[in-house]
């Protein structure tokens, strides 16, 4: 055989075994919020002289801090306002010169404003999240066009006790905001082999910081969404291969994680990575041993409401693969997609 019949059989054979797998697809799926918000507050209205609406009380909180907010309407502004939030209701009578906030501070400041928001610290208030508290909020208001002034009350349940006139109060539930951050280092993964054997390649790291529990989902369990083998879409070569349509035409994948992202999302430690005979096929495994990819499809993982998912949680997500050294050449895709959603 010549040289160069000799270069082109080893072409081919080199071709032959040769295959490209792309992995990669995210998506970051976030339930909706219904905790009370600057933009989306709890709103009652402002009542004077017990039947007249002269403005709007809004209440909401964050993770620090409770706010109450008051705001008047043309022609009423307000020159006092005063404030109670606690565990309990205040004792009779009610007083509200004698509530623990009031605005202004100096009684004789008499100026006029039509609105004013109230901070308050929730380690203040010694409340957490879920926990309810009363609000009594009041004002002493006055009609700029003709100089009547009223006593009002956020508009709310009457205090029946001897002493409490008409003033009214409201309850209100600290509620948690729940957020979550996902940071993916990659979504695409591209293997470039050209000879037959089993190879392991780091793949995304992900990191997830949230304030509450937090449900990945892999796959969906669904023929669209299913995490399967690589399927071959194409050949390199000019013609097609007599075992398309077969086993042949797959290309298995497995998968296992560490905790901890390495010093690089493109480098890790093989030596940390569980040897590629310790497969397993329960999902539960998929920090100790390798998951054959069928066996992930819909599984969901849970990571519990913790101070250290709070400050970001990361792991290293592997991939193994196992190419044939007969008929396996050509191009070969997988896609798969990891759901991330808080749990309320």
């Amino acid at each position: 055989m010549d040289k160069k019949g000799e270069r082109q059989m080893i072409k081919e054979r080199v071709y032959k075994w040769y295959g490209i797998l792309l992995i990669g697809a995210l998506v970051l799926t976030s339930l909706v919020c219904f905790a009370h918000t600057a933009e989306d507050p709890d709103i009652s209205s402002l009542v004077a002289g017990q039947n007249i609406s002269v403005g709007e009380v809004f209440i909401w909180n964050d993770d620090e801090n409770l706010y109450v907010k008051y705001q008047t309407y043309n022609p009423w502004c307000m020159t006092e306002t005063h404030l109670y939030a606690g565990k309990d209701l205040p004792p009779a009578p009610i007083s509200p010169g004698h509530f623990p906030y009031k605005y202004p501070e100096d009684e004789q400041d008499v100026n006029s404003f039509d609105e004013y928001t109230y901070i308050i610290s929730l380690s203040e208030l010694d409340v957490q999240p879920g926990k309810w508290i009363y609000i009594l909020a009041h004002a002493v208001v006055r009609n700029i066009d003709t100089g009547a002034e009223e006593t009002a009350w956020k508009e709310g349940t009457p205090i029946e006790r001897q002493g409490s006139g008409w003033a009214m109060y409201n309850t209100y539930q600290i509620q948690k905001r729940p957020w979550i951050k996902v940071n993916i280092s990659e979504t695409e993964l591209i293997w470039d082999i050209f000879k037959p054997g089993k190879y392991m390649s780091l793949g995304p790291v992900l990191r997830i910081t949230s304030n509450v529990a937090v449900v990945i989902l892999y796959g969906a369990g669904g023929q669209d969404t299913a995490l399967g083998p690589a399927i071959r879409t194409g050949s390199l070569l000019s013609k097609r291969t007599s075992n398309w349509g077969t086993s042949d035409d797959e290309i298995r994948l497995w998968a296992t994680c560490l905790w901890g992202a390495p010093s690089s999302p493109h480098a890790g430690d093989p030596e940390l990575v569980p040897p590629p005979d310790q497969i397993s096929n329960n999902p539960e495994d998929l920090f100790e041993y390798w998951i054959n990819f069928v066996h992930l499809d819909g599984y969901q993982m849970k990571l519990s409401e913790s101070e250290g998912l709070k400050k970001g949680i990361a792991f290293s997500c592997y991939n193994m693969i196992n190419v044939n050294p007969s008929n396996s050449e050509g191009n070969y895709f997988e896609q798969f997609i990891i759901t991330i959603f808080i749990e309320l």
